[in-house]
């Protein structure tokens, strides 16, 4: 009987330590600035995936530890990391450029791409017109590989969202290409009133934008993450955080 008890309560213990070790997993997140889906506000990361993945870890999903600091490219390389430590990336439109070379753990939200104006007549309605004019658009940036495709080709790259904003305003050129959600928060972000920028026609269809990994990050940890999400998305609370974004905005 006795030994009983003590194998069972050596069971315990060795089951309570396997518990605690996944459950103390942690995902380093590289995050481009990308207000509202992710950046950083007043030195602390923050935003709508970043919402959504410290929300995800009361769901069973591991802790996340967001960098963002670290430059879009650069992020995307440090991915391949095979140190051990795991490593994500948001936000990450999935697109057919990077299908194959990324694992695609969970979808955060649904953008769509459009040309933004400042400063012309009328928004851009074609590609045509788009063909012929300078675009403003993030280095890195998904949308990218979709305009170049469409025969245009002469894009200024800016850092990021709000350095891209900045230029359309100071007029280095009149139009960007970026998705609704953060052309719109860096514009307001700058100074300026949404009513000001003209939203012309959308590039690609609706992107969806995930936290991402390399091929090589584990089945499992990634499982937890995506099952974390389904659980949010089901009683809401992944929308509720949307919600709130879109609200402030």
């Amino acid at each position: 009987m006795k030994i009983r008890l003590i194998a069972a309560l050596y069971a315990f213990v060795i089951q309570s330590i396997m518990i605690s070790y996944v459950y103390a997993e942690e995902v380093i997140v590289y995050g481009l600035n990308a207000m509202p889906l992710c950046g950083l506000v007043e030195g602390k990361p923050t935003g709508i995936a970043v919402d959504i993945l410290t929300e995800a870890t009361n769901y069973g999903a591991p802790t996340f530890i967001f960098e963002m600091n670290v430059p879009w490219t650069r992020a995307q390389r440090l991915l391949q990391n095979t140190d051990g430590s795991l490593h994500a990336i948001i936000p990450f439109s999935r697109t057919p450029q990077r299908e194959q070379n990324f694992k695609w753990i969970g979808e955060l939200i649904k953008t769509q791409y459009h040309f933004y104006s400042y400063g012309r007549q009328g928004p851009v309605e074609s590609l045509e017109e788009a063909k012929k004019i300078l675009i403003g658009v993030v280095s890195s940036h998904a949308i990218i590989p979709l305009l170049e495709q469409a025969g245009i080709s002469r894009l200024d790259k800016a850092l990021d969202a709000e350095q891209n904003a900045r230029k359309l305003f100071a007029k280095r050129f009149d139009t960007i290409a970026e998705s609704d959600f953060i052309a719109k928060y860096n514009w307001q972000k700058i100074g300026r009133k949404p009513s000001e920028m003209l939203e012309g026609m959308n590039v690609g269809d609706i992107t969806r934008v995930y936290i991402a990994a390399a091929l090589h990050f584990p089945d499992d940890t990634a499982n937890r993450i995506e099952n974390a999400l389904q659980k949010m998305r089901k009683d809401e609370k992944m929308q509720q955080i949307i919600n709130k974004w879109i609200h402030d905005q």
